[in-house]
């Protein structure tokens, strides 16, 4: 053991809690290797387990593991040294950058019986020569889940890290699951099945173009899936993670722990209103306070509710919200989440916690793990493009990785807003503002009959025309197979079908087999509106020939496009037939608002119509975002399919 190592394990004091807890130095991880089984531990006993062979500058790990039970409300504070960031201070695993110099902490818990415990950890750290290697991630996981862990070189330039090649390893711990990325600065992998806490140890070697080696490592603590049913709510297309409720002692936290994500629920235990009602049958009707909506919502970090708290405060000026938010009963923001959803199986919306970030440390604790890359739809003829620009720009910004740049709340409209305001009108659609004072609390959310719904007005008075787009909306969003006659399509074909009809973008024809009624009409409707409407921002939507792995935003051309269409004539009074029904206070004159739609070349790149009027080439700047925001909206067709899918899956069976 080194020097460092010996002066870490003689500052550890055991038995701060005689026979319940321990704390220990484990140099190795603490867990043995995907081979060997992990050390027998003694039911009841907590044990610290730090990283080892810690060095300033770089990453450095601590986590608490329970033997036979699992932890209650854990806590870390820090209690020596300069301060920290602590970004996962109410789990059981903290990781920290520390300079050089001496660094306290204390781990408090609630043991099996309820009692309070605590323990502390003494951590120092010797200065350090040659440059950094960290690695950064969200530092515990779940049994099931999917975490990514990044490789970075923060005191190296953008041209001293290039050409650095990455190597990882699992050097300890049981084997994670569908390894991606050895061979790059992203590691991406799933846990595996355990009994118990224990440590997952890796180690990433980078080797620079100067020819010197540097080397790191990262313990992940895994803990084992809560015990659950035999048919989860949350199965394995899409498991629940941990998260908390934000306000611990909050009126709600009880229900919310129970009711919204956990690995226990499923369809035969579902919670009543009476035990959780909704947020607008709290309030009797009325607005909710900020302060009313954060006793509903649960995170994996802090931070989460932190940011979403401020951006009520401060980007709802209207209460548009906090007004949707009453036909939900909670709010659930995690590192994990992915797709973002809503869902009337328990009445909660999830936010998928990439949409909320301001700073990078705050992105560090989010997964990068993508969603399933179901090619839906490979085989059609044509691509639907959209985006939200602001200014003859992409709204929002451009925020690559490697780049560590931080947000402002603004900068978050064009991705949150849109994501609120679209699956909030699904929660007012499934259960609308006229019911939230009558609501039965002996009825889940997903019995509530609400009647005619705004869906079913929209369907049965203005409904969509095109059988055409409906049919491939079985297949983009559903996996249906393709026709002979489907996939032979052309653009030009498309823009017949979708140009005279009523809907703002193909995800308007999402309809599953043996549904007469489609959600995501009314949901494309609104969103588009009120986002042009409350921040200024307009949707574009173009049909373009099919997009391959050589695709930019500078080569792929239009062959129709549109800015704004939601202001088209045609459209408006679906528009306000939604708005009429979900968000009763928005008034009917305010749709005069909406601008008058531009038409986009066609036989112009993406890229180049982002600015129509432009006479000058868009600079390196506009096509590097542009490209990246390509990419990102690949992602967001994911989740839409994934998110489709749930909706399809939950509702026939559970009524």
């Amino acid at each position: 053991m080194n020097e460092g190592l010996k002066r870490l394990a003689a500052s550890l004091r055991p038995g701060l809690v005689a026979g319940t807890a321990s704390a220990l130095l484990a140099a190795c991880g603490g867990g043995g290797s995907g081979l060997d089984p992990a050390p027998a531990c003694s039911p009841g006993t907590v044990t610290l387990v730090a990283s080892g062979a810690p060095q300033a500058g770089r990453n450095v790990e601590a986590q608490a593991q329970a033997c036979g039970f699992t932890l209650g409300d854990p806590q870390w504070t820090q209690t020596q040294g300069a301060t920290l960031p602590l970004m996962s201070a109410r789990s059981a695993a903290i990781s920290v950058e520390p300079a050089a110099g001496d660094y306290g902490f204390s781990f408090s818990y609630l043991d099996a019986q309820g009692q309070r415990k605590s323990l502390p950890l003494q951590l120092s750290v010797p200065a350090s020569t040659g440059p950094a290697l960290v690695v950064r991630g969200d530092p515990s996981l779940w049994s099931g889940d999917g975490a990514s862990l990044r490789a970075w070189l923060p005191s190296l330039s953008a041209a001293e890290a290039a050409g650095a090649t990455y190597s990882w390893t699992q050097t300890d711990g049981p084997s994670a699951q569908g390894l991606q990325g050895q061979d790059t600065a992203r590691l991406l992998f799933k846990g595996p099945a355990v009994s118990k806490d224990v440590a997952m140890k890796f180690r990433v070697d980078v080797k620079l173009a100067s020819g010197q080696s540097l080397s790191q490592s990262f313990q992940m603590l895994l803990l084992p899936q809560p015990g659950g049913t035999a048919q989860p709510l949350f199965d394995a297309s899409n498991p629940s993670s941990r998260v908390y409720p934000y306000l611990q002692n909050g009126p709600r936290a009880e229900a919310l722990a129970a009711c919204i994500y956990s690995p226990q629920l499923d369809r035969g235990n579902l919670c009543p209103m009476s035990r959780l009602p909704m947020l607008g049958t709290e309030t009797g009707g009325a607005t909710p306070t900020v302060e009313q909506v954060m006793a509903r919502v649960l995170v994996s970090h802090d931070w989460m509710a932190q940011v979403f708290e401020r951006y009520l405060r401060e980007q709802d000026t209207h209460g548009d919200f906090r007004n949707l938010l009453k036909a939900t009963t909670a709010v659930v923001i995690g590192a994990r989440v992915r797709p973002a959803f809503y869902w009337s199986a328990t009445g909660a919306i999830y936010l998928d916690a990439s949409y909320l970030w301001l700073t990078p440390q705050q992105r560090d604790t989010v997964s990068e793990t993508p969603d399933p890359r179901a090619d839906f739809g490979g085989d059609l003829g044509y691509t639907m493009l959209w985006r939200y620009v602001k200014d003859k720009g992409y709204a929002g910004g451009s925020y690559p990785v490697a780049e560590r740049k931080t947000r402002e709340l603004p900068d978050l409209h064009a991705r949150l807003g849109s994501l609120l305001y679209h699956e909030l009108t699904h929660a007012g659609d499934f259960t609308p503002p006229r019911l939230h004072s009558v609501l039965n609390p002996a009825l889940r959310v997903f019995q509530v009959d609400a009647g005619v719904t705004a869906s079913d007005d929209l369907a049965a008075k203005l409904p969509l025309r095109s059988a055409e787009m409906v049919g491939l909306g079985k297949v983009q969003f559903f996996g249906k197979a393709s026709t002979a006659a489907q996939r032979a399509y052309t653009p030009q074909d498309i823009t017949g079908f979708f140009e005279p009809d009523r809907a703002t973008d193909e995800y308007n024809y999402s309809l599953p087999d043996g549904a007469s009624v489609g959600r995501e009409d009314a949901a494309m409707l609104a969103e588009e509106a009120m986002m042009q409407l409350r921040f200024g921002i307009l949707r574009d939507v173009a049909i373009t020939p099919p997009m391959t792995a050589a695709s930019t935003s500078s080569n792929i051309l239009l062959s129709w496009g549109q800015r704004g269409r939601v202001g088209e004539a045609k459209i408006k009074p679906r528009v306000a037939l939604v708005m009429s029904q979900v968000m009763p206070w928005i008034a009917p004159d305010e749709l005069d608002k909406l601008a008058t739609p531009q038409a986009l070349p066609a036989g112009k790149s993406w890229l180049a119509t982002l600015d129509p009027a432009a006479a000058a080439r868009p600079s390196e700047a506009q096509r590097r975002q542009a490209d990246e925001a390509l990419q990102e909206m690949g992602g967001r067709r994911q989740d839409r399919r994934r998110a489709a899918n749930l909706q399809r899956d939950f509702r026939p069976s559970a009524q």
